[in-house]
């Protein structure tokens, strides 16, 4: 008798209704406050350029590859970092690599871009998969035993883990005390950023109160104080001539500017390791809880990247060479992240008139990349918002021009810590999935939530049994 291989029904995960046309300017802005997503206007999945304008702002949604490249590449010098970055991350990224414009960013690029080369960044692979261990051996004291499941929310099971490996990476010698108060500002300072966003898209002045404004502001102060503590530290370990390790902390203190041979302030530092943090840790854990979703609700792609990391690694250690022959569990981690950005937006200012598209953009008018408008638009993706892995395979990966799929940026101020982030989303996703199954619990439909990173609104709550 043969077996029948029944197809599981095309999954269409969660996504977010669109702001109808010609809304009252009050709803528009409860959209804006609620989720920056819901503010977006249906045309712009559909269209190049949609422009909209609201309490004198002009807004320009861009969604085709070579506009994309246009405004962050090739005409770079007439679309400026929006001030609305600087006023939502400027009070805990500070003037790091992130921030920076001109020289100083230039500076930063150069002693920050060696750090995160592929090859530096696959020694750092043990301890991705020991902190995946750690988060494995938790779940085990919560499991009631062999083959039973429970409901556990994933969400920040995925950060804990991720921020552990930063712990041990990049915040290196970093106190308990220290990773708490940075888990808990962290988490304080995002939630306050919907309001954040709001008022500066609004061009509402900084002093007006909105709810959160004192948590906001309170939070990104203790984290910046709880890293500062950190560098000084170190520090005070360098003047007595102990050894200390190669870190990259340790590299940005040796750090010089090529022509003045001047070192980064402390400052600078935590510029830059807050940065680090961001990027490195809540960028990663989402896109991880994400692909956990998909795979709960999609149970046979889950055996078959258990399957593969199972013929692949049997139960050894994942390590880094294992990732290169992981093709499958690679497709679905990039598939996730296309409908489920971890960072969802580009922001610009026009700085003089312009057009994009034969459309006239005035000089102040917001440049929006939405990464996740981008990532479902209509005029570059068939069926855009269904879950398909194979849209990567490498074949029709290699086809795709390069503003059409960008989880990490584009233009020459991508990511650097793309190859961070790979590497420890596919060490970490191997190590869990071969050790744990994931199922939906049939109730929970999180809502994509732009609160800097993209968030499931109201958790991850996921069905798990330990195999």
């Amino acid at each position: 008798m043969s077996s029948t291989i029944v197809a599981e029904p095309p999954l269409y995960p969660p996504t977010v209704s669109p702001a109808r046309a010609g809304m009252p300017q009050p709803v528009y802005i409860a959209k804006l406050v609620a989720n920056p997503l819901r503010a977006i206007p249906s045309a712009a999945y559909h269209e190049p350029v949609t422009r909209y304008r609201s309490f004198g702002t002009d807004f320009a949604w861009i969604a085709r590859p070579d506009l994309i490249d246009q405004v962050l590449l090739r005409d770079a010098d007439f679309y400026a970092k929006s001030p609305v970055e600087r006023r939502v991350l400027g009070p805990l990224l500070g003037n790091g690599i992130l921030m920076a414009s001109g020289a100083a960013w230039k500076w930063q690029r150069k002693v920050a871009a060696p750090l995160f080369r592929h090859s530096e960044v696959s020694t750092y692979s043990a301890a991705m998969t020991a902190a995946a261990g750690t988060q494995l051996s938790k779940w085990r004291q919560l499991s009631p035993g062999p083959g039973r499941s429970f409901l556990s929310d994933v969400q920040p099971a995925m950060k804990t883990a991720t921020f552990d490996v930063i712990a041990t990476t990049i915040l290196a010698g970093c106190e308990p005390h220290e990773a708490e108060m940075i888990r808990r500002t962290d988490a304080t300072f995002m939630r306050g950023t919907p309001w954040l966003v709001a008022t500066s898209v609004l061009g509402l002045p900084e002093w007006l109160w909105h709810p959160g404004q004192s948590h906001v502001r309170f939070a990104a102060s203790e984290l910046r104080a709880a890293v500062l503590s950190i560098v000084r530290r170190r520090r005070a370990q360098l003047a007595t001539g102990k050894e200390l390790p190669n870190d990259i902390l340790g590299r940005l203190i040796a750090a010089r500017e090529t022509s003045t041979n001047e070192a980064m302030t402390d400052t600078m530092i935590v510029d830059n390791l807050a940065t680090f943090l961001e990027a490195g840790h809540l960028t990663t854990a989402q896109a991880l809880t994400w692909t956990l979703y998909l795979l709960a609700r999609a149970p046979q792609w889950q055996d078959r990247v258990r399957a593969e990391i199972t013929q692949v690694a049997g139960n050894a250690v994942i390590e880094a060479h294992h990732l290169e022959v992981l093709p499958v569990t690679m497709r679905v981690l990039k598939e996730a992240m296309r409908l489920y950005p971890p960072a969802p937006a580009i922001v610009r200012i026009a700085t003089q008139d312009t057009t994009l598209d034969g459309q006239t953009i005035v000089k102040g008018t917001l440049v929006v990349v939405s990464i996740y408008v981008v990532h479902r638009h209509t005029l570059m993706w068939s069926d855009p918002d269904r879950f398909d892995p194979d849209r990567f395979l490498p074949e029709r990966e290699q086809a795709m021009p390069r503003g059409q799929y960008m989880p990490f940026g584009y233009g020459p101020r991508t990511c650097l810590g793309m190859p961070f982030a790979m590497i420890e989303g596919v060490s970490m996703l191997a190590t869990f999935l071969r050790a744990v199954r994931f199922d939906w619990d049939g109730h929970h439909v999180p809502e994509p939530l732009s609160q800097i990173t993209l968030n499931p609104k109201g958790g991850m709550p996921l069905l798990l049994t330990m195999l």
